[in-house]
This record gives C-alpha cells, structure tokens and sequence, in this order.
C-alpha cells in the first residue's frame, strides 16, 4: 500500500508538471531506507525482516510528509469520488501498461534460465552486466517517461507543435545519452566489471558482452524514444505490442545459440539486438504514419 500511494503521489505531481519533487522524495527515502536497515539489521539484528520493515517506513515517512507539505494531494473526502468513466480509462491503461511490464520480465526470466546453463562464471558475468545495463538503461527510460508526460500535457491542451518538439528534443537526448554511454562501455569494460568481482574469467566474460552490448545501446535510446512518443498520445497497445515482439524475439534468438550451437556470453548481445531491431520494426511504420496523421 505504501509502496502504491508513493508511486501514485509521484506520478501525479509529475503529471502537474513538477518533476522536481518526486525527485526530492525519493531521495529523503532511499537515505531513509540505508540508514534504516543499518539500524534494524546491525543494531537490533532484525535480518532481512529489518531490511523489509525499513523499506515500508521510509516510504511511509516520505508519504507523512508528501500530506504535511503538499497541499493538493492531501487526502480526504473530495477524494473520494467514483466516477466510471475515469475507471475504464484507467483500467484501460493500467492493464496494458501492467501486461508490458509482465512481459518483460517473464522474457527475462526465460533469458536467465538460459544463462544458467552456461556455467557459473557466466552465470555471474550476467548478472554484474545486468547490473550495469540497468545504469546505463534506466536514463533512457527516464528520459521517455519525462517525454510522455510532456506530449500527454501538450495533447490535452491541443498544442501539437509543442508535442511535436518534444518528441524531437527527447530523440536528441536519447541518441547522445546513448552514444555517450556505448564510448564508456567501450573503453572501460574492464573497470566497470572490476567494480563488482575480481574473478578473472567472469571479467572476461562481462567484458566480451559490455564490447558487443555498448555497440547497440543507440537502439534502445530510440524505442526508448519512440515508447515515450506513443504513451505520450495515449496509445499503450503498441507499446505492449512492441515490448512482447522484443522479448519474443530476444528468447526465440538465444535458445538455439546456446542451446545448439554453444555460443558463449556473446549469444545475449546478439539476441538482444534481434529484439530491438524487431521492435523497431512494429514500432516505426506505425510512429511515422501517426507523426504526419497528427
């Protein structure tokens, strides 16, 4: 419940325009939340029961203050209007944007089960690098979502010029943000695994996927980009769409390679740019024939 009410206050301010806030929350938690479990697990030698009861009270805490501090998301009884309409539509989004993100992890569920027939020293090379993507990947996502809510704002109010820059201008932020981070994964491979383990064959390992991986992250910056553009306008069908192409075609592409012909760490790469290339298939006729509709 907390970790919904947190979200949802988020999202709202976001959608006012206030981005900055949500930051600032989650900033006062995740402080809240190191120094909770130092204190539950260290102090009170609470284990991981600490470490849980730490993760609900510092989002509680930061939703105590969201109620002192910001006036109009305090809750109370002009809250609590039904109104069917805005259920449906609610749903209606919700459900697709719940499916996609169940897509992504049941693709990547498949993805490790395939990793961890592939040894223990790849099976740990994978999950550093994955950890790795996730820094490199999370921005781009971050960027699309700031994209969403700029165009969805501009949509309501008509203004298609303005939804229109703002496409541009998150495509220009993504490819730079992405080529800025392929150059660093590039050049210190090495480094980054180094951060994490200091077995020499799973740097070896990592460092064989960071090479080929880093190569390909312009492309999610653009279905980034291009899955910000459609939720922007409010149509979540083909990001589901797209995202369930993506998976599909990740695992359909590493099973044979590692499973038939015996590729190594490499086989990810590789199937994860079968994945992009597919999504980018449904998802660019479809974006340009609405771009020039709209």
């Amino acid at each position: 419940m907390f970790t919904f009410l947190y979200n949802f206050f988020s999202s709202t301010l976001r959608a006012l325009g206030d981005s900055a806030s949500p930051l600032y929350f989650l900033i006062i938690s995740a402080v809240l939340n190191i120094f909770g479990d130092l204190f539950f697990v260290i102090v009170l030698k609470a284990g991981s029961n600490g470490c849980a009861i730490s993760t609900v009270l510092s989002e509680a805490l930061c939703i105590i203050y969201i109620q002192k501090k910001v006036p109009i998301l305090r809750l109370g009884k002009k809250w609590l209007v039904f109104d069917s309409r805005l259920l449906k539509k609610t749903i209606a989004y919700g459900w697709a944007s719940a499916m996609q993100q169940a897509t992504v992890q049941m693709g990547k569920i498949a993805i490790q089960a395939l990793v961890n027939t592939m040894g223990v020293s790849v099976a740990a090379a994978f999950a550093v690098v994955n950890r790795i993507d996730d820094f490199a990947i999370t921005p781009e996502q971050n960027i699309a979502h700031a994209m969403t809510a700029l165009m969805a704002q501009n949509k309501g109010a008509g203004k298609n010029d303005r939804m229109r820059e703002g496409f541009r201008c998150g495509m220009i932020l993504e490819i730079v943000y992405g080529a800025a981070v392929m150059v660093i994964c590039q050049v210190f491979a090495g480094e980054l695994m180094a951060l994490f383990v200091k077995d020499e064959e799973v740097i070896g390992h990592g460092v064989i996927y960071l090479h080929l991986i880093a190569a390909m992250y312009i492309l999610p910056a653009v279905t980034n980009a291009i899955q910000g553009f459609f939720r922007g306008i409010g149509d979540l069908k083909v990001t589901l769409m797209s995202s369930f192409t993506n998976m599909a075609v990740r695992v359909i592409a590493a099973a044979p390679m590692i499973l038939l012909w015996n590729f190594g760490i490499e086989a990810l790469p590789y199937s994860y740019l079968a994945g992009w290339v597919a999504m980018l298939l449904v998802e660019t006729p479809l974006m340009i024939r609405i771009y020039r509709k709209k």
